[in-house]
C-alpha cells in the first residue's frame, strides 16, 4: 500500500487547564480509512528538550476511528503548565515508515477561571 501524507505546518492556541480536541484524517490516496500502527503527539518547552510537556500515544490520549484520529489533550496535561509557547508534533507510524502530518508552536494562554 502506498501511503502519503502531507505535513502541515499549523499553530495551535489552548487554554491552560482546558481540553484541547482534534481530529486527523488517515487515508490511503484513495480516500480509503486506513490504520496506523502508531500516533504520537507531543509538546515540548523546545524541540531538542528530552523532557516531554505532555506526550499522546494511540490508545493513550489518540483513539483511531474508521478515517480519522482523534486526539485529545486532558485539563490535566496543562494544568500546571506555564502559560507561554511550546512546540509539538504530531508523527504516525505505517509499517516501518514514520510520518510527521503536523508541527507547529502550540501557545498556552494563561485560564481567566480557575
Amino acid at each position: 500500500m502506498r501511503t502519503n501524507f502531507r505535513m502541515e505546518n499549523k499553530n495551535i492556541t489552548m487554554i491552560k487547564g482546558d481540553t484541547l480536541s482534534f481530529n486527523v484524517d488517515v487515508m490511503d490516496p484513495n480516500g480509503n480509512p486506513m490504520t496506523v500502527d502508531s500516533a504520537d503527539f507531543t509538546c515540548k518547552k523546545l524541540g531538542i528538550d528530552e523532557s516531554n510537556i505532555f506526550r499522546k500515544t494511540l490508545g493513550a490520549g489518540i483513539t483511531q476511528l474508521d478515517d480519522c484520529l482523534v486526539v485529545r489533550v486532558a485539563p490535566e496535561d496543562t494544568r500546571e503548565v506555564e502559560a507561554g509557547q511550546y512546540f509539538y508534533d504530531l508523527q504516525l507510524g505505517v509499517g516501518q515508515d514514520i510520518f510527521t502530518v503536523m508541527k507547529g508552536v502550540m501557545e498556552i494562554e494563561q485560564d481567566v477561571t480557575f
